[in-house]
C-alpha cells in the first residue's frame, strides 16, 4: 500500500471529561487547529477527531508534502505552539499491519533519524487480530533493525534508558510508525472557557497573565496600554511583540484589540503621585468600561512579587461585577513555560516605570477614589482591528 504521512495530536484534560462534554471540546480543538493553519496558508491539512484512540489525526496528501517539504514542521510548530489543549503531536507514517511492511518503513525510518555509536529500543501497541502480539512485533522489529545496522552504525540495545525509541502503534489493519514527539502547551482548547480582557502595559507578568487564562480554554481580549515616558524609554517594543505572539494564538480569523491612550492617563495623574495600585485600579477601570454589557467573564493582568500585597482594587467600577483574576500570584513567571521569551528585558511598568519606584518607596500620597474614577470616565481608547 501507499504510505501515507499524518501527525498524531495527543490531549490529555480533554480526555478526562464526560463524553458529551469531550465531543463539544474535541471540535473545538479541531475548529482551533483549523483556524490556526488558515491563518499562515496551511489550507492542504485534513483533521480526524478518533475517540477510540484519544487523539486526533491531521494529515495531508502525498502530493502537498512533495510540493511543499516543509509543511509538516510547520504544522507541527503550529500545533505545539499556538493551539492549546494539546499535550504532545508525533509525525507518524501510516501503512499496512503486514509485517513485512512495518519491517521495511521501520529500516527506513531508522536508517534516516539514528545516530552512529548509540543505543535503541523498539515500543510496540497493539489492537485488534494479527498474527503477532505487542512483545513479539518489538522483538521481530528490533531484531531486524539490530542484524541490518548493528555493525554499520554500530548499534547497541537499551531496554531502560535508550538514546533512540522507534514506536510502532497497530490499530486493525494499519500501523503507525514514529520516531518523534513534540510537547505542546496541554490545558483545555481556547473558546471552551469563555472570555477574558487581558490587560496589557508591556510587562512579562501581563503577558504572561494572559498567556495562562488561554491555557485554560480562553479566549482573551488584548487592552493595550501604550505609554512613551521619555525618548528612552517605552513599552511600545514590549507591546508589539507581546501582541505579535498573541494574534499567532488566538483562534480567530479576525483579531481586533483595544488602545488605551495611557499618556494622558499618566499624565493627567503625574508621575509623583503613581504607583502599581493605582495604575492597576484605572486600567481595571477603564478595561470595565470597554467591555461594559459585552459577554466577557473576566478580566486578567499580572503582579510583580513586591508589589501584589498592595494592588488589589477594593472594588470593580462597573455595574455588572466582573472578576479579576492574577493567576501568576503564586507562580513564579520564570519557571513557566510560556512562547513570551523574546521580550527585551526593560519593559515599561516595572523595573523601568517612575510609578514601580514609587512602589517600592511607600512614600506616595494616594489618588483618591474619586480622582480614580473621573480619570476612567474621561480616558481614551480605540476599537482597532489587527491586519
Amino acid at each position: 500500500m501507499t504510505n501515507l504521512f499524518e501527525i498524531f495530536v495527543r490531549y490529555g484534560e480533554i480526555g478526562l471529561k464526560s463524553p458529551p462534554v469531550r465531543r463539544l471540546m474535541e471540535k473545538q480543538l479541531a475548529n482551533n487547529i483549523r483556524i490556526n493553519f488558515d491563518k499562515i496558508g496551511l489550507t492542504d491539512f485534513k483533521i480526524k477527531i478518533n475517540r477510540s484512540w484519544g487523539r486526533l489525526i491531521v494529515y495531508t496528501s502525498p502530493e502537498a508534502i512533495e510540493n511543499n517539504p516543509s509543511i509538516i514542521k510547520k504544522a507541527i510548530f503550529i500545533l505545539t505552539k499556538y493551539v492549546f489543549g494539546i499535550t504532545s503531536v508525533s509525525p507518524v507514517i501510516r501503512t499496512s499491519s503486514d509485517l513485512e511492511d512495518i519491517k521495511q518503513i521501520s529500516k527506513d525510518l531508522v536508517n534516516a533519524n539514528i545516530k552512529n555509536n548509540t543505543s535503541f529500543v523498539v515500543r510496540a501497541r497493539r489492537t485488534g487480530n494479527h498474527e503477532y502480539s505487542s512483545l513479539e512485533l518489538e522483538r521481530l522489529i528490533g531484531e531486524e533493525i539490530y542484524e541490518t545496522y548493528a555493525k554499520e552504525k554500530n548499534l547497541r540495545v537499551n531496554l531502560r534508558n535508550p538514546d533512540y525509541t522507534l514506536n510502532i502503534e497497530v490499530r486493525d489493519e494499519f500501523a503507525f510508525i514514529f520516531d518523534e514527539k513534540y510537547d505542546g502547551f496541554g490545558g483545555l482548547p481556547q473558546g471552551t472557557q469563555g472570555n477574558i480582557a487581558s490587560i496589557l502595559r508591556g510587562s512579562m507578568e501581563d503577558a504572561i497573565a494572559g498567556f495562562l487564562l488561554c491555557k485554560r480554554g480562553a479566549t482573551i481580549l488584548p487592552i493595550i496600554f501604550r505609554k512613551q515616558i521619555d525618548q528612552f524609554v517605552s513599552n511600545e517594543k514590549a507591546l508589539s511583540e507581546q501582541t505579535r505572539i498573541i494574534d499567532c494564538f488566538q483562534p480567530m480569523k479576525k483579531r481586533f484589540y483595544y488602545e488605551v491612550d495611557f499618556d494622558q492617563i499618566l499624565n493627567e495623574i503625574g508621575y509623583k503621585k503613581l504607583n502599581c495600585s493605582i495604575c492597576d485600579k484605572i486600567c481595571i477601570g477603564i478595561t470595565e468600561r470597554i467591555v461594559a454589557n459585552k459577554l466577557k467573564l473576566g478580566i486578567t493582568l499580572g503582579n510583580h512579587p513586591k508589589a501584589i500585597l498592595s494592588r488589589n482594587p477594593e472594588k470593580n467600577f462597573g455595574e455588572k461585577f466582573i472578576p479579576i483574576y492574577y493567576p501568576l500570584i503564586a507562580l513564579n513567571s520564570k519557571e513557566i513555560n510560556h512562547p513570551f521569551d523574546i521580550i527585551p528585558k526593560k519593559q515599561f511598568c516595572l523595573a523601568e516605570c517612575p510609578g514601580y519606584k514609587n512602589q517600592k518607596k511607600k512614600r506616595v500620597k494616594p489618588t483618591t477614589q474619586e480622582e480614580i474614577n473621573d480619570i476612567v470616565a474621561n480616558a481614551k481608547f480605540e476599537f482597532r482591528i489587527r491586519n
